[in-house]
């Protein structure tokens, strides 16, 4: 079978890890930017900086935090338990360059730190429906609400399901009927057994 997964706030601790480097990039530059909002879809979104500023941000920071960024409980057992039973593990990213310095290489070394075992990435702006039409997915993982949406519209086989993994910023928004929510690995496992005996063997 094939999954792709999304990565940030999916597979890995992003938004609330990333406000650290928010916090020390203020510091560093003397500068006092009031919060406007406590969960939102980017970190950078809590703060009332300029658009160019929090590129500046990501340029000076993202590779280092995103090297240290940890895993959600489960993530990688459950990944990697899926890979060595023969089942095939796409990461989608849209980590790109306009706000990244080297989302490719950075983020390729992350995924051998941290010991995932994964089958085929796609880094940068890919249409994440596009790549699950083109590998064929069974299952499909992401915190995005819209581009669960997208995705389901292309899982429309029977046995195929598109998933939205709880992250902080989403848990209060209402999930579209034909993706289902889960709050963590376990429960995507327990919710995709239902879908197919293939996974018990």
């Amino acid at each position: 079978m094939v999954f792709v997964f999304d990565l940030d706030d999916t597979i890995c601790e992003t938004d609330a890890y990333s406000e650290y480097y928010i916090n020390k990039f203020f510091k560093e530059n003397n500068w006092n930017y009031q919060q406007i909002a406590k969960v939102t879809r980017f970190a950078e979104a809590k703060f009332n900086w300029p658009n160019e500023m929090a590129k500046a941000w990501y340029k000076k920071y993202g590779d280092e935090m995103m090297l240290e960024f940890s895993c959600k409980k489960d993530a990688i057992k459950t990944i990697n338990t899926l890979y060595d039973n023969g089942h095939k593990i796409i990461i989608a990213t849209a980590r790109n360059y306009d706000w990244h310095s080297n989302p490719e290489e950075i983020t390729l070394q992350w995924l051998k730190n941290v010991g995932l075992k994964v089958s085929k990435v796609y880094i940068g702006r890919v249409d994440k429906e596009i790549v699950c039409e083109n590998e064929k997915a069974d299952f499909f993982i992401d915190d995005d609400i819209s581009i669960t949406k997208k995705v389901s519209e292309v899982l429309n086989g029977k046995g195929k399901q598109a998933f939205l993994m709880n992250s902080d910023f989403n848990q209060t928004q209402e999930c579209p009927s034909n993706v289902k929510r889960v709050s963590g690995f376990k429960q995507l496992m327990t919710e995709i057994s239902k879908y197919t005996d293939e996974l018990k063997k």
